[in-house]
């Protein structure tokens, strides 16, 4: 089964999607508190928030983001930075569908490498 199919399918599964909302928030919460600034990223942030044309540096920036922190080999430094990706995903609100164009190539990416990570944590809670 391709991992599409896979993600598609735990999505549908009740309890997983409890325990990803209650783990995404407490994860969101963790990152906005401890997680380093970023300058070059608020930077851009600012920018995009006075002119729309900053969108694909932004995208730019989340995607060089995701790949750095998957290229991590420490595990919890891995997971980190792909949860800080989501969360200023989360922070960009209604900006993410207002230009779905330009977020449609760090979307398919991000869900597809955070919902892996979540249900095999979602596991790991249900064996022990």
């Amino acid at each position: 089964m391709k991992s599409k199919e896979k993600v598609d399918k735990w999505l549908e599964d009740e309890a997983f999607m409890s325990f990803a909302q209650k783990r995404t928030t407490e994860i969101a919460r963790y990152i906005l508190n401890n997680y380093p600034y970023d300058l070059k990223y608020e930077e851009l942030d600012e920018c995009f928030g006075h002119d729309d044309r900053y969108v694909v540096p932004v995208v730019d920036y989340l995607v060089y983001r995701l790949h750095r922190a998957k290229l991590k080999k420490n595990s919890k430094k891995r997971r980190e930075g792909i949860w800080w990706v989501f969360v200023q995903v989360i922070l960009l609100g209604h900006d993410v569908k207002y230009f779905a164009k330009e977020f449609e190539r760090l979307l398919p990416e991000l869900r597809l490498t955070l919902i892996p990570m979540l249900h095999a944590e979602y596991m790991r809670t249900l064996n022990n």
